[in-house]
């Protein structure tokens, strides 16, 4: 895979416990993304310029705790929102290999809706 597809990949998946790499390696790219990511999360950004001392380090570490942020704010998220069909949680929940959580699923959607079906582990 190019740089491109790899730089931002865990806000693609790591909401559904999917493990991923982040390219570091060029970090014009990643101060580029740092940028891009921060305006479309309404974080504030700062730039690093080339002229800052260890200013590469300065960008990966700055855009790493970047990434992590914004992926705590969308595992937190998908745990808030309602199992209804296309939801995310539902979509994580579909994707699951058969077992203890899968089947915890199962069974709360086979409730009646109401307020056991609310009350249930998976909420």
């Amino acid at each position: 895979m190019g740089l491109g597809y790899t730089i931002d990949t865990p806000l693609k998946v790591a909401r559904y416990g999917i493990s991923s790499v982040v390219s570091i390696i060029e970090d014009e790219l990643v101060e580029r993304m740092r940028e891009f990511h921060c305006h479309r999360n309404e974080e504030p950004f700062t730039p690093i310029p080339v002229s800052e001392a260890d200013h590469r380090a300065l960008r990966i570490t700055a855009y790493l705790d970047l990434l992590d942020n914004l992926v705590k704010r969308q595992a937190k998220a998908l745990r808030k929102e309602a199992f209804e069909p296309g939801s995310d949680i539902v979509k994580y929940f579909e994707m699951l290999p058969d077992g203890s959580m899968k089947k915890m699923y199962k069974e709360m959607l086979a409730m009646a809706p109401g307020p056991r079906r609310s009350t249930s582990r998976m909420n």
